[in-house]
């Protein structure tokens, strides 16, 4: 909401006296930034995005009124707090503002980021962790590359990640979009857009480097929400090209729009199945491979075979491999049971594990329509079927228990 309140304001001078071109733009401008399915996922990136986007904001209003505003300086902060990606924005930014002469709040958003940075890798290093969380190396090979210092590693992942990027409509988009910035800004330079154009470039780059694209629209969403309020900010008069831009956005996220009913009720329907029955009908440390909703409000132990949320698993598999070996060695006297895709594991399951049920359910983004519970400390079996006897009667319509006999 914070994000497309900012954006909307960048968009006025396009619909300056044109009721209309309001009444059109909003629900475009929404779409765009993929702002019906986002907050459905449940997660920070909306947060991300009006950070990122207030940011720009800022920055034009530092260039057009000659002070930058108070509220810049916690934007600055709270971008790279949030997440990894803002930091690439942040820094641009602090040199824009230090470009402009605002060297007061560049000063302190340079000395913020530092505490900020020093904060977090003593927090890391007094915890006995790797200065880049399990999760940002599971899904990056440039940063496991990086932190293992193969620096050929490193700059072949980066190459591979920017023509995976590109290969994406949203990759494609983003990258005309930033050359269309960068050109205007070469060919027609000034003080307000160099502020607003530069710091979202080098946001922009970073991501088609090292960021993702897809996974319902949440990774990429806020380099396309600065790229296109950066586009805006130039606007000085009403125009229609904006509508197109936004338009074209808007599409590229149709598809995500329309998986979003169906998407919610599958993830209800699997995983939060999976919450329910170990925080209530079964709370006995479980092992998965989808942390998610199972940790979330969990007072249970949960270990996270994938690697997002546990350092061990990942050195583990990364360097062994997911085998029956690593995965007895994960799980042993730490899990009662297990909730896996069988898919994800294929030939790595312990023979003397039991898989005691299957959880079927419709499937829209989820990895499989089929959740297994394996029982790996085998004297509690009665227990266990026991709590899945009262789990089934409570499952939504969609989500289907089915109980299996343990193989001797």
């Amino acid at each position: 909401g914070g994000a497309v309140w900012l954006m909307a304001g960048a968009l006025s001078p396009a619909g300056a006296g044109r009721p209309g071109s309001a009444l059109v733009a909003a629900p475009l401008l929404v779409q765009a930034v993929n702002g019906f399915a986002l907050p459905l996922t449940g997660m920070e990136h909306p947060l991300h995005v009006a950070a990122s986007v207030a940011i720009l904001v800022g920055l034009a209003q530092s260039a057009r009124d000659g002070r930058a505003p108070g509220w810049l300086f916690a934007a600055l902060l709270l971008a790279p707090a949030i997440r990894f990606e803002g930091y690439a924005l942040a820094l641009a930014a602090t040199l824009a503002l230090a470009a402009m002469g605002r060297w007061r709040m560049a000063l302190a958003a340079l000395v913020g980021l530092l505490a900020l940075t020093a904060g977090y890798v003593g927090t890391m290093i007094s915890l006995d962790l790797p200065l880049l969380p399990s999760s940002v190396m599971v899904k990056s090979q440039t940063a496991a590359a990086a932190m293992q210092a193969d620096g050929q590693g490193a700059l072949t992942a980066l190459a591979v990640n920017a023509i995976l990027g590109l290969r994406t409509l949203q990759g494609m988009l983003l990258a005309a979009l930033a050359a269309l910035l960068a050109l205007l800004a070469l060919v027609r330079p000034n003080r307000a857009r160099n502020a607003v154009v530069w710091p979202a470039l080098a946001a922009i780059v970073a991501h088609l480097l090292v960021g993702r694209f897809g996974w319902f629209g949440r990774y990429e969403v806020y380099a396309v929400a600065l790229a296109i309020t950066a586009y805006l900010l130039q606007l000085r008069r009403p125009a229609v090209a904006p509508l197109a831009l936004l338009a074209v956005f808007g599409w590229s996220y149709a598809a995500t729009l329309s998986q979003t009913p169906a998407a919610a009720q599958s993830i209800d329907e699997q995983q939060h199945q999976m919450h329910r029955f170990s925080a209530q009908f079964f709370p006995e440390p479980v092992a998965v491979n989808d942390l998610g909703w199972v940790a979330w409000r969990n007072d249970t132990p949960v270990l996270d075979l994938w690697g997002l949320g546990s350092e061990q698993a990942r050195r583990l598999t990364a360097e062994q491999g997911r085998t029956v070996e690593t995965v007895r060695s994960l799980t042993a006297g730490r899990a009662t049971y297990a909730m896996i895709y069988d898919i994800a594991f294929e030939g790595a399951i312990p023979p003397e594990w039991c898989r005691v049920a299957t959880l079927t359910t419709s499937r829209v983004i989820a990895a499989s329509d089929t959740v297994s519970f394996w029982l790996i400390d085998r004297p509690r079996e009665g227990d266990l079927r026991a709590a899945l006897d009262r789990f089934a009667p409570t499952l939504p319509p969609g989500a289907t228990l089915r109980q299996h006999p343990c193989e001797s």
